[in-house]
């Protein structure tokens, strides 16, 4: 056992951590979208808005392992997976910061709803396209970072292309899903706050 292992392993680790909380907001994104009540509503947004705040750690922790792993393997830092991995990063993290801010903005405007009564219906919601289309969005980009990773091309627009895959088959999916009957509650931002 080595120290380069032990890294690799919390490599590994902190991506099992990012799946895990992808699968916790992804269900409290649905349960949301299905409460009846804006008290459930704002409970699942809780839930959703507390296992985020993994992500920027899992990020940092990728970054940190990764380079520590780079610097033992000879690799460059402008290798193409290497520029393609942090591409990615820095996609994800703007996604992530784009999403807090609606995430916030939407939990402000329950909680006005909420001081008339937590058991008040509630409101439907529906998600702009952007914020509907980032969670699949982002985990497209995950796939295809990890897809680089492995592979390690050499290729800057192969590794970039790669990449770029991920986001439109990521945003594909997100459309195919949103196809939903204009009475059914969609989650995100309230139709009045778009």
């Amino acid at each position: 056992m080595d120290v380069y292992h032990v890294v690799l392993f919390i490599h590994i680790v902190t991506l099992l951590v990012a799946a895990g909380v992808t699968a916790v907001v992804k269900l409290a994104i649905g349960r949301r979208a299905r409460a009846r009540t804006v008290g459930d509503v704002l409970d699942w947004h809780g839930v959703l808005m507390s296992a985020s705040k993994l992500f920027p750690i899992c990020l940092v922790a990728f970054v940190l392992t990764g380079s520590y792993m780079l610097s033992l393997s000879g690799a460059q830092w402008s290798s193409a997976f290497i520029v393609a991995g942090l591409v990615g990063v820095v996609l994800l993290l703007a996604s992530g910061v784009f999403l807090g801010t609606k995430g916030k903005a939407l939990k402000q405007m329950l909680d006005a709803i909420a001081k008339n009564g937590a058991d008040q219906p509630a409101p439907k919601l529906v998600a702009p396209p952007l914020v509907g289309a980032l969670p699949l969005v982002n985990t497209g980009i995950a796939l295809a970072v990890a897809f680089d990773m492995v592979t390690k091309p050499l290729s800057m627009p192969v590794a970039l292309g790669i990449v770029g895959i991920g986001i439109v088959l990521g945003a594909a999916l997100s459309m195919r899903g949103s196809e939903v009957p204009a009475s059914a509650p969609v989650s995100g931002e309230a139709s009045s706050s778009s």
